[in-house]
């Protein structure tokens, strides 16, 4: 290094500035390591802060805000859980759960069976979580439940065949217990619900087809097990079982593509950690009269039965 005195105009001596030089490089070389440290960890960090605004979805089953009051309660819950902002709304219908799954307008929530097995695999992203659970009346356990065609004991019909020509009330063509399987059922028998009933409505809920019968709007109906068992416990003994459904895959709690990996296994861990007696079953229970119970991981092949019973074909 050339530290010979130069004088410059100002009669004051300069030094080069070799030494300056050196001293930046190591600095430089210095936050080049540093860098190259904490990089992995920020882009981890930066990782397990992805999305944690959430927004929690159910279709309208049922009176929609009895559906609502049913549901924050477990968006509540998987809130406490995570630390996540999770936002529960209700849809407008079947047909605006798949949209907004498939837009990324809502994050996750529970798809009825029969739009699970029709529009899960287009939705692009869209994960299986678990199950929702029931409770029988002998108390057990299941991840099914039934279709029942009913009609009013008051009434002359006993048979599927004694519908002919008569009011019929269906839930919405999206819904599992409520169109889809007493379709097929009807079907089976021989029966083109389009030709052999007389006029055919659909009424959107499962409480709305049990007014409908107990009105005379309908001759019959269509409804889930546990829709069926709630007007009983409300009106009494008065509704004849005109038809009843194999045993049918209960709804999916579905995640969609804005959902992270690793915040879908957090979910799934604190689904099927509900019990009977928690409060997100608890709301099931006291604003829907469903008899919840909880959810179990299962698969996606566990509504494989459902789809060849829809004619979707299920993969191999």
């Amino acid at each position: 290094m050339d530290i010979t005195p130069n004088n410059g105009a100002n009669g004051k001596v300069k030094l080069c500035s070799g030494f300056g030089d050196y001293a930046r490089l190591g600095f430089l070389l210095f936050l080049l390591v540093l860098f190259s440290v904490f990089l992995p960890v920020f882009c981890r960090e930066t990782s397990a802060l992805e999305k944690t605004e959430y927004i929690l979805a159910a279709y309208p089953a049922n009176d929609p805000k009895k559906v609502f009051y049913a549901i924050k309660p477990l968006a509540d819950h998987i809130s406490s859980k995570t630390g996540w902002e999770v936002r529960a709304v209700v849809t407008r219908n079947y047909e605006e759960m798949v949209q907004r799954l498939t837009d990324g307008s809502v994050d996750m929530g529970l798809m009825s069976s029969s739009s699970y097995v029709r529009f899960a695999r287009s939705i692009p992203g869209l994960s299986y979580i678990a199950t929702y659970m029931e409770m029988d009346e002998g108390g057990e356990i299941s991840p099914f439940y039934r279709s029942v065609i009913v009609a009013m004991k008051s009434s002359q019909l006993k048979t599927a065949e004694d519908l002919q020509g008569k009011r019929f009330g269906f839930t919405n063509t999206y819904s599992t217990s409520g169109y889809v399987i007493p379709a097929a059922m009807l079907s089976a028998r021989g029966i083109d619900p389009r030709t052999f009933l007389g006029k055919i409505f659909f009424i959107g809920r499962h409480d709305a087809v049990v007014e409908a019968l107990r009105a005379g709007s309908v001759d019959a109906g269509a409804v889930s097990d546990g829709a069926l068992a709630t007007a009983r416990r409300h009106y009494g003994d008065i509704f004849r079982e005109i038809a009843v459904s194999e045993p049918i895959p209960l709804d999916a709690f579905v995640a969609g593509a804005t959902v992270p990996r690793g915040h879908r296994e957090i979910l799934r861990e604190i689904l099927i950690s509900l019990s009977p007696d928690s409060v997100p079953m608890e709301a099931f229970r006291r604003n829907l009269d469903w008899p919840a119970a909880g959810f179990r991981a299962l698969d996606d092949s566990f509504y494989d039965p459902l789809r060849r019973a829809m004619g979707i074909r299920t993969e191999k």
